[in-house]
């Protein structure tokens, strides 16, 4: 329509009427830019909203399994502490072998402890969250987690020590002595005993015996001895990218 209105002005060489609805064609073009523009920045800033919210999500769950894994990490370095312990006493057992065998068997225990960071790996693909603050928050709740790194790495004492556990006390331990809910690892201490007192006490007697063992078990002690402590200040870096995020969500309102 206004195609034809125009070359109906430039046959009657109405200029002032062809100059106007040249105004008019160019302001068009401009607000239909503008409120695209408009639109798809409302947009963006949806999606990032949306993207914030699920980081925040994943950072406070985060939070719940890595003081799981601090209170878990603790049990482990107190068996461990306790069948140090036992060794460098040099007496044997008795008739209390089994608790002995059960603490073995706890020290050896082993978690990853990184933490989930897909929302926000995902989030700086897209170049987001432009937040520098939110940026600087994670980034720091993250190499956290990174300088924990070498606690990742399955501790050779693990495989030592199952190496003389007999099977059948494993399987009763996996039943009866460990417990998983909801990711969360529980090493039960008073668990019934599984084998009979002769077994138990031959089992602690080969493990105490083997020169390996506890230098691999002071080992893998030490390096998880600060470990709890460094995931509850991980955790408080966490609780500082969240309230970065709960910020920049305000501001968004």
């Amino acid at each position: 329509m206004i195609f034809s209105r125009v070359m109906h002005h430039v046959k009657e060489q109405q200029w002032t009427a062809v100059f106007l609805d040249f105004v008019i064609v160019v302001v068009g073009v401009f607000i239909g830019i503008q409120v695209s523009n408009w639109n798809a920045a409302n947009a963006a800033k949806a999606r990032e909203t949306e993207l914030l919210i699920e980081l925040r999500g994943e950072i406070e769950t985060s939070i719940q399994v890595t003081n799981q894994k601090a209170d878990a990490i603790e049990q482990v370095v107190a068996a461990a502490r306790r069948s140090l312990d036992f060794m460098a006493s040099g007496e044997p057992c008795g008739d209390e072998c089994w608790p002995v065998l059960v603490d073995f068997f706890h020290a050896s225990q082993w978690q990853p402890i990184d933490v989930n960071r897909t929302t926000y790996d995902e989030m700086r693909r897209q170049g987001l969250p432009r937040s520098r603050e939110i940026i600087n928050a994670m980034e720091a709740y993250l190499s956290q987690n990174v300088s924990l790194s070498v606690t990742n790495i399955i501790p050779a004492y693990r495989s030592r020590v199952r190496q003389l556990i007999p099977l059948d006390a494993q399987a009763y331990y996996w039943k009866h002595c460990f417990q998983l809910n909801d990711g969360a690892e529980t090493y039960v201490l008073d668990c019934p005993k599984g084998v009979a007192d002769d077994v138990a006490a031959r089992t602690v007697g080969k493990i105490a015996d083997a020169p390996d063992i506890a230098p691999l078990l002071t080992e893998w002690a030490g390096l998880h001895t600060i470990t709890p402590s460094d995931l509850h200040k991980q955790n408080q870096a966490a609780a500082n990218a969240i309230a970065a995020i709960d910020a920049e969500l305000e501001r968004r309102k």
